[in-house]
């Protein structure tokens, strides 16, 4: 699933009148390159979630379906759900098998055969990537044991000067039980809410580390510096 229904307020000064997935970078839009992205690791079935301008996403779809691009579905939300609300608000058509979750502004490329594969021999809920850095201003970050399996997670802004951390990357592999009981329709978050409640209820949650930092597109100064490295 990959998580669009944001309003792009960050990026509201830019003026663009599109949705912020359907923004363009390289002569492709971000959509267009998660899709390329899933694809080319061998997903074949797509939910997207939509909330601003969501009938330009829907005519999105359309256009890549008429186009053989592979079966995409688009969930609306009329009122914004949040990370875990939205995926929960989608599970009935995600199946149920544990299914990958991408934020529709940071771009991988990290193989999914690794990250899949990391899942499966944790035996995790849920398996985040991160990546080591030490800019951990607004980010959300997590401590792990020698198992790598997550044993805390930090606020944005409770980090020490100067600090390295393991940054969340916003790509996941979920395992459904884990939001089956979220009740539908009902907003929560992934890092405030759904995370650490299921920490503290001693469920796995793993990591895989990438090797690099990930390119986020969530502000126009994050928007020009990815459109000169693509």
């Amino acid at each position: 699933m990959v998580l669009a229904a944001g309003r792009g307020t960050r990026l509201a000064a830019l003026g663009l009148g599109v949705p912020k997935p359907l923004i363009e970078i390289g002569g492709e839009t971000l959509l267009a390159r998660q899709l390329r992205y899933l694809h080319d690791g061998g997903i074949q079935r797509v939910v997207v979630n939509a909330h601003h301008l969501s009938e330009a996403i829907e005519e999105f779809a359309a256009e890549y379906r008429s186009g053989g691009g592979g079966e995409l579905i688009v969930a609306v939300e009329p009122e914004l759900l949040g990370t875990a609300g939205g995926v929960r608000n989608a599970l009935p058509q995600l199946g149920e098998e544990a299914f990958l979750v991408l934020y529709s502004d940071v771009l991988f490329e990290e193989p999914l055969e690794r990250l899949l594969a990391t899942h499966r021999e944790r035996g995790a809920a849920a398996t985040l990537t991160v990546y080591e850095s030490a800019q951990l201003d607004g980010k959300g970050v997590v401590e792990i044991a020698e198992d790598g399996l997550i044993t805390h997670f930090v606020e944005k802004g409770e980090h020490e000067p100067g600090a390295r951390g393991l940054v969340n990357a916003g790509l996941y592999v979920i395992e459904p039980a884990l939001l089956a009981g979220l009740r539908r329709g009902v907003a929560a978050d992934f890092g405030h809410d759904v995370f650490p409640a299921a920490l503290a209820r001693g469920e796995r949650l793993a990591v895989h580390l990438l090797p690099a930092p990930v390119l986020d597109v969530g502000t126009p100064a994050d928007l020009e510096r990815a459109r000169l490295q693509v």
